[in-house]
């Protein structure tokens, strides 16, 4: 009888387990990678900018004409207008991107509660807004990093050197790009330590071509900060990204980028009754803001 009751317990103390291991993997998967609450300003909970925040999210998640992973919109006016970008990598699915966006915007508002500027993301995707336009600009800060799990590479010049002239190939072909796509994956080969170096570069399509390259050398200038004698990492900045790492981490079938619909490039989604949602909108002077997350 002892022995039945040890048994049932045990089992009663493996299912606690497994729910809370559920629980966590569900935590971990719509936890923020990155962010940044971005101080400066605040919006009062239930405002007309707290409202149009809201909205402008919503219509973001519910635009099923947009398939590329770039949405750039904005909603309000004056000085309730809210200016949002999210960008999704571009080897997903369009219901996946959708899926990553909501669950970062989510997070994102109730781990920046009421600012009216923040950043963050997903593994696949970025969200951002603010009440200053932030489209068809470069812009480098808020900037994070994420570590490879893995160092002690073994000839580190040697490995940086195959690792830079990956990158600037690929920066060069994701520069080239046009308004809907502007991204880049590839892989070189290490031929004395019989090892490949994949990676992934990407900028938002709303930038030049200039733009799009400065952003991404800038970027890769971090890499002895952030990721030296990994195997692996990635620098996100607002308008740009790379990762790069010893296994392939993205699906190389999608390294094409699909023919323009007949009809237009632009991003557009139906406008609300009062004609205050867009997705283009003049610029204000540069944003000076910076900052970094190393896991």
């Amino acid at each position: 009888m002892a022995s039945s009751t040890f048994l049932f317990s045990l089992c009663l103390l493996f299912m606690e387990v497994l729910a809370l291991a559920k629980e966590q993997k569900t935590a971990d998967q719509t936890g923020m990678l990155y962010k940044d609450c971005v101080g400066k300003g605040n919006y009062t909970t239930n405002s007309t900018y707290h409202a149009n925040l809201n909205k402008l999210l919503t219509s973001i998640l519910t635009n099923y004409e947009i398939n590329n992973g770039f949405y750039n919109f904005s909603y309000g006016q004056d000085s309730d207008t809210v200016y949002s970008i999210a960008l999704c990598r571009p080897d997903i699915h369009p219901d996946d991107c959708r899926s990553c966006i909501r669950n970062a915007s989510d997070s994102l508002v109730r781990n920046c509660p009421n600012f009216v500027e923040a950043i963050g993301g997903l593994d696949n995707c970025m969200v951002r807004y603010a009440n200053r336009s932030i489209f068809n600009r470069m812009e480098q800060g808020p900037y994070f990093w994420v570590n490879h799990d893995r160092s002690g590479v073994f000839d580190v010049v040697r490995f940086n050197q195959y690792m830079m002239t990956l990158l600037g190939r690929l920066s060069d072909q994701a520069a080239a790009g046009d308004s809907r796509y502007k991204y880049a994956m590839g892989q070189r080969a290490d031929d004395q330590h019989f090892r490949v170096i994949y990676a992934l570069v990407q900028c938002t399509p709303d930038l030049s071509a200039s733009a799009c390259r400065d952003c991404l050398y800038s970027a890769s200038g971090l890499i002895p900060q952030c990721c030296n004698e990994r195997y692996g990492g990635r620098v996100i900045y607002p308008s740009c990204n790379f990762r790069y790492e010893i296994d392939r981490f993205y699906d190389p079938s999608s390294n094409s980028n699909p023919p323009p619909p007949a009809s237009t490039l632009a991003n557009s989604i139906p406008p609300p009754p009062d004609s205050t949602l867009t997705n283009s909108i003049t610029s204000p002077p540069a944003s000076t803001s910076q900052g970094m997350r190393t896991t």
